[in-house]
């Protein structure tokens, strides 16, 4: 017995000291990982693609180029179809920005002054509100341009203008050679691994990679279609910046309910401020709805199946964790090590529902009342 109990903690410290060194490693080297740890996430989700290709007589590397194609293409389509309409959105917003203070001035101020009395440093909260509806007036033309202030300054610096050059080039080139020998990647890890615990490390292997992917390219998927669809739909309906507020609502859809919530708040609020009429809030309950429903009925069962996703919470958590400790690293990170955690969390879960500890009986290990 005690040489058992040894060699339980002698594996408890191996696993301790090696997470603690791997974990410092990632650390220190959390710069130069970026790139290495995108470029293998692009390889994990483009490799069934490969695959499928490669099974239709497709030669791996000339089936790899084409999967960096259709990457490309869709990356550069995105900027050049989403990006400037989102650009001309927000310089719409801004260059509007003073009449949506003057409409909040004149309808909710009164009120709020008459029944809250709310004062601001000896300034009523409408004077404050003129004041700074005159100063963004005044600035209308330079809030018109946010992103072009942000890439100007990215630009100005030679240095960072290099690192994001090097970093273009590598990321395709890493995820090249990735998928290129994706399957010797994987093979050369299980190797590691001693043969008598092989299946079983194989099994949790297939567990976890079936909550990843179900997570990463499922939920993906949903939330780029429902991005599209609430463009659309939002633009149609006559909703300000609706193409900036469809994709905002798809992407926060990764957490169930936030995107919704966000859509629905953001469109109700530029409503409110254009003095749309009640017909127009209507219109986008509906929008709101009727998507909702198709993608619960239809987009999300046909995309993800039967599959198992990971909880929000454990994925906004995660997320926060992984990148205040590692940055951008980190938030790469974060939804692998969840779904990790997921499945070693629940098979020993269960280990422990069936250990001696757990269903030993109430007069079991200890004698102090004798």
């Amino acid at each position: 017995m005690p040489a058992e109990k040894h060699s339980y903690w002698r594996k408890v410290a191996l696993v301790v000291s090696v997470s603690v060194t791997v974990g410092l490693l990632l650390y220190l080297l959390r710069g130069m990982l970026a790139p290495v740890l995108l470029a293998f996430l692009l390889a994990y989700l483009f490799d069934p693609l490969a695959d499928w290709l490669e099974r239709h007589s497709w030669p791996r590397p000339l089936a790899v180029s084409l999967c960096l194609l259709v990457l490309v293409v869709l990356t550069v389509g995105v900027i050049a179809l989403v990006i400037p309409t989102i650009y001309h959105e927000i310089g719409a917003l801004a260059r509007k920005a003073p009449q949506y203070v003057a409409r909040v001035q004149s309808a909710l101020v009164p009120w709020i002054e008459k029944n809250l009395g709310w004062q601001l440093s000896g300034q009523s909260l409408g004077e404050v509100l003129s004041s700074t509806a005159n100063k963004l007036s005044a600035s209308a033309e330079q809030l018109a341009g946010p992103l072009a202030r942000i890439v100007q300054q990215l630009l100005s610096s030679i240095a960072g203008l290099l690192s994001a050059l090097i970093v273009l080039v590598l990321i395709p080139l890493f995820t090249y050679f990735f998928l290129v020998d994706y399957d010797r990647i994987v093979n050369w890890f299980v190797e590691l691994v001693p043969p008598a615990r092989r299946p079983l490390f194989l099994e949790r292997a297939r567990e976890i990679d079936e909550v990843f992917s179900g997570f990463l390219r499922g939920q993906g998927t949903v939330c780029a279609i429902l991005a599209v669809i609430y463009s659309v739909a939002l633009t149609l309906a006559g909703v300000p910046a609706g193409v900036t507020i469809g994709v905002i609502t798809g992407l926060f859809n990764f957490v169930p309910y936030v995107g919704t919530t966000t859509g629905i708040l953001l469109s109700c609020l530029f409503l409110l401020l254009e003095g749309s009429s009640w017909s127009a809030f209507l219109v986008v309950g509906i929008i709101f709805a009727a998507v909702n429903l198709v993608d619960g009925l239809f987009i999300t069962p046909r995309v993800l199946g039967k599959r198992l996703g990971l909880a929000p919470v454990a994925v906004i958590l995660a997320l926060m964790a992984f990148g205040e400790i590692f940055g951008f690293v980190g938030v790469l990170m974060a939804v692998p090590v969840t779904a990790i955690g997921k499945v070693l969390g629940k098979h020993a879960l269960a280990a422990y529902r069936q250990s001696r500890l757990y269903n030993a009986a109430d007069g079991e290990g200890g004698h102090g009342d004798g």
